[in-house]
């Protein structure tokens, strides 16, 4: 029987998830993924966790806690650098700790810690010491490592050509099961990818002649439709198109970084302020909506300095949508059409 990994769809899933469930496939374990974020889970988080924890901290506690007695262990990565920028939150940094020490009854974790200035190799040799856990030899979890690190570049084409992480998640399973079903080649993958990234611009471009927002923040804000009320969804039926961080290349956001006056301490915050240059400077957005967690150090730091920069590059309009677990969805939604009615009013467009 296949040994069964536990992954927790919260915090840097959003970012990792479809390397991290390669890399286990490859080496021939069944990755169990938790459920999507609801009521239960969030109380499951909150009874665990500590009470000034940010809801993204107490969601993921949640999703853990639904995982046990269904896996054989939980992936709990210790995320401490993405680059040589910057450091994760410090509760990034201490999850595995945390999760150890409250949530009760889970089974075993692997905890690798990932930070790239621990050297060039470092991110390859956390990924052997899990293999080891599993008992995989080294050449069989190094090709694993390899195809793993392939997958997660085809999944940021695709969120950089306007997909949305789950939809991208989806394609890139059925893709990955065409292949082993022998039904198409490594090339025919790479043309698939590039047929869905053109696919995917087409259609965003048609979207694009009303109005556009950037919708901005960290990942496991913007994309957890739970925690956010349903926000994309809403925007959607209201007729605008929507802008993300994701959207915009690597490349393109650390050539923004020149323009910050200082760098940020924390690896996300940084992207969301690179990435609302970005839009700036191409001229891309008609609004600017940030969405923050309640009690989220870093967050304090950056909503001020998106405020400051949209009053800067000519006034664009500003929304700052504060979360926590006690956010109403008709607070949202109120709010929402409030805003994206100024902004047509301001343009003078009629939807």
């Amino acid at each position: 029987m296949a040994i069964r990994i536990g992954i927790p769809r919260a915090l840097a899933y959003y970012s990792f998830y479809p390397q991290w469930k390669t890399f286990f496939e490859e080496l021939g374990a069944e990755v169990i993924l938790s459920p999507l974020t609801n009521k239960h889970i969030v109380n499951e988080g909150i009874r665990d966790t500590v009470t000034d924890a940010c809801i993204p901290i107490k969601v993921y506690h949640g999703h853990v806690a639904s995982l046990a007695g269904k896996v054989d262990y939980i992936f709990v990565p210790r995320i401490v650098g993405l680059d040589h920028d910057a450091t994760l939150c410090p509760k990034f940094l201490g999850l595995p700790d945390m999760i150890k020490s409250s949530v009760k009854g889970i089974p075993p974790l692997l905890t690798p810690r990932f930070d790239v200035r621990d050297g060039r190799f470092a991110p390859a040799k956390a990924w052997m010491k899990v293999a080891e856990v599993l008992g995989a030899g080294y050449r069989h979890a190094l090709l694993a490592y390899r195809k793993s690190v392939k997958v997660k570049q085809y999944y940021e084409e695709l969120l950089t050509s306007r997909m949305l992480p789950e939809e991208a998640v989806s394609l890139l399973d059925k893709l990955a099961a065409s292949v082993k079903g022998e039904k198409k080649t490594p090339s025919d993958v790479k043309s698939s990818i590039a047929s869905a990234k053109s696919s995917s611009a087409r259609s965003s471009e048609l979207q694009n002649s009303n109005i556009c927002l950037a919708v901005v923040g960290y990942p496991y804000m913007i994309y957890d439709e739970f925690i956010n009320c349903g926000l994309l969804d809403t925007l959607k039926r209201l007729g605008v198109s929507i802008l993300t961080p994701e959207m915009v290349p690597a490349k393109a956001r650390q050539a923004q970084a020149k323009k910050q006056p200082k760098y940020l301490f924390w690896y996300y915050s940084n992207q969301v302020i690179r990435s609302v240059y970005y839009f700036f400077q191409e001229n891309m957005v008609d609004g600017v909506i940030h969405l923050t967690a309640f009690a989220c150090g870093p967050d304090a730091m950056v909503d001020k300095l998106l405020e400051l920069d949209c009053q800067k590059h000519g006034r664009i309009p500003y929304l700052s949508l504060c979360l926590d677990e006690h956010t109403g969805r008709a607070g949202i939604l109120t709010r929402l059409e409030a805003f994206t009615d100024m902004l047509v009013r301001k343009r003078g467009v009629r939807q």
